[in-house]
């Protein structure tokens, strides 16, 4: 059986990516062994962080924090479906 340490977090994926004036910002989650952590992480570095109960919390936040930075002129990144680009090949 796997144990986590409670000082060690699981980085479960980013959540969305921004791009901006400022450069790109992503939302980290991260799994503790009693919570998780949102990271914004603009250039490689720490813009704000938070701790939440569970993933719903987690989730709402992220959403939150992601409309305020498009509110302020920030663009969401998606990435490009590898499937959509096979398909338009195959047609």
């Amino acid at each position: 059986m796997l144990t986590r340490s409670r000082r060690s977090a699981n980085d479960v994926g980013t959540l969305w990516t921004l791009r901006g004036r400022e450069g790109n910002a992503r939302c980290a989650l991260l799994s503790w062994s009693r919570d998780w952590e949102l990271r914004v992480v603009i250039n490689g570095d720490t813009f704000l962080t938070r701790r939440c109960i569970n993933a719903q919390e987690a989730f709402a936040l992220a959403e939150r924090w992601k409309r305020k930075l498009i509110a302020q002129g920030w663009r969401q990144v998606v990435p490009r479906s590898r499937l959509a680009g096979q398909e338009q090949r195959d047609s």
